[in-house]
């Protein structure tokens, strides 16, 4: 770890701070302490960084955790990681805050950089040392800032790209940690999906307008893995191409679903199957043969957005 700080939105609130000022601008703080002990607003901000290991495909990670005021025990983290070698830890930003406080969530953002993009394998494979440097930072958080149970609460992650390769491959990694991923605009799938990944809720978002290698790698990893039964989603938004789009007014809903849906009995989790070609609701599980392109939801008010979220004239 090669660093971690503190952010508090009223350190200038602390007595230490005030000692010894002027008496107009002892008045002022004294009157911005009063302001904030009475919206009650802390939010708390931790940085840490995870160094490499031999052979691990990343060259520097970085990590940015956003809690919600006053937060008590988080019920789990969102993950967000931009594009290939994209700071991405500036997207702890609206709407992600306000999707954490009301759930509850830690909010974790994310910086992989891979110096050396010619060769095949770069952090947005999980398996060969990001995902490690993930869990480490997760428990190196939770220490710092008193939530130990980010070392073990489930995880929502979602990436744009690159970020959306990790996401996915994460969840081959370690599909008992994730409650559900995104990999919004991706286009390189190396990890092979195990059955456990293929359990944990997936959505896949390409662009109408992105190229066309990256749309055909979406739906290869997405249709070949659907026929077995994936608990996965995919959807084209129209207009964009390689860019994040409005994929927020899909995924947040997507996620909220899957929380909705861990808060009932295992046997009622199933969710439900749209069979496109055929215009009908389908058993979950592994498809009949005669099955045509299907997507799984979680319930069906989450087949609604996904509807209107495909629509050009939404």
């Amino acid at each position: 770890m090669a660093s971690r700080s503190l952010e508090m939105s009223a350190q200038s609130s602390k007595p230490a701070l005030i000692l010894g000022v002027r008496p107009l601008r002892l008045v002022s703080q004294l009157l911005a302490f009063a302001l904030f002990a009475l919206t009650g607003r802390a939010e708390v901000t931790f940085d840490v960084e995870v160094a490499r290991q031999p052979r691990e495909t990343f060259d520097y990670a970085a990590f940015h955790l956003w809690l919600p005021d006053h937060a008590g025990p988080v019920r789990g983290v969102a993950v967000v990681t931009d594009g290939i070698n994209v700071d991405g830890r500036t997207m702890a930003g609206r709407p992600w805050q306000d999707f954490a406080r009301d759930h509850s969530l830690a909010l974790v953002t994310v910086y992989f950089r891979t110096d050396d993009l010619n060769q095949m394998l770069t952090y947005s494979q999980a398996e060969h040392g990001s995902g490690r440097a993930l869990l480490a930072a997760l428990a190196a958080l939770g220490r710092a800032s008193g939530h130990p149970e980010m070392e073990t609460v489930p995880l929502f992650l979602e990436g744009f790209s690159a970020g959306g390769q990790f996401s996915y491959s994460f969840a081959c990694y370690q599909p008992d940690r994730v409650a559900a991923f995104c990999s919004n605009k991706g286009g390189v799938y190396l990890t092979p999906p195990t059955a456990a990944a293929r359990d944990v809720p997936g959505l896949f978002i390409a662009g109408e307008k992105d190229t066309a290698s990256r749309r055909s790698a979406i739906k290869l990893i997405y249709t070949e893995n659907r026929k077995l039964g994936a608990r996965w989603c995919m959807a084209v938004e129209p207009v964009f191409g390689h860019n994040h789009g409005n994929a927020n007014n899909l995924v947040l809903p997507f996620f909220e679903a899957v929380m909705r849906s861990r808060e009932r009995p295992a046997s009622e989790r199933a969710g439900i199957v749209l069979d496109l070609d055929h215009h009908q609701l389908v058993a979950p599980g592994v498809l009949p043969i005669t099955a045509g392109l299907t997507f799984w939801f979680p319930d069906e008010p989450t087949l609604a957005v996904w509807t209107k979220f495909m629509s050009k004239t939404k």
